[in-house]
């Protein structure tokens, strides 16, 4: 048997037509339709993902800007913050802590400054300076109490916090009891 001995009859050949045609119909009308929809459901996530994208883009930015923003601003305090002062200056020093405080109002019960006490012998040089932890007692909120340790570590003499005790007071809930000690440096 040849192919080419094999002949269709017309009724044969319209049944062909008409079965390509259904499923040609059947594709088009179920399964491309659902493949569609379903590709339809992905353009909301895919708005979604490049909105995100964008953001994180956006954000990483602007968080490389801050760092280097950052960098500079700690440059600038520690090159601002350095200076040492002399052991009759320290008095000085105290009236500035107490007039900054006023500032932020806060109530200063004691200030307590003493030497720290060294267990062992310095480096070269180092026996210039000595070590002066100031106690404070203080009454104030939180946010004062931040805003002028903030403003005491920027003064351009060199302190830091050495410890931080905050409790509550129980007739004033808003006010806390906070036990500060600042260290400094002074030259003999």
């Amino acid at each position: 048997m040849n192919l080419n001995q094999i002949q269709l009859d017309k009724q044969k050949k319209i049944l062909i037509v008409i079965f390509c045609i259904l499923i040609i119909y059947v594709d088009s009308a179920y399964i491309l339709k659902s493949q569609l929809a379903g590709i339809k459901s992905f353009d909301p996530k895919i708005a979604r993902l490049k909105d995100d994208l964008n953001n994180l883009n956006r954000g990483l930015s602007n968080m490389r800007a801050a760092q280097s923003k950052q960098g500079l601003a700690t440059k600038k305090v520690i090159a601002r913050s350095s200076k040492i002062i002399l052991e009759g200056q320290l008095s000085g020093l105290l009236q500035n802590i107490s007039s900054q405080a006023n500032k932020f109002d806060i109530q200063i019960g004691q200030i307590r400054p003493s030497r720290e006490k060294l267990v062992t012998k310095g480096a070269v040089g180092q026996d210039k300076m000595i070590p002066v932890l100031i106690n404070l007692d203080l009454i104030c909120d939180y946010h004062n109490l931040g805003r002028y340790i903030n403003q005491l570590e920027g003064l351009d003499v060199f302190l830091s916090v050495q410890e931080l005790k905050i409790s509550s007071q129980i007739p004033e809930y808003m006010k806390q009891k906070v036990v500060l000690v600042l260290k400094t440096y002074v030259n003999k």
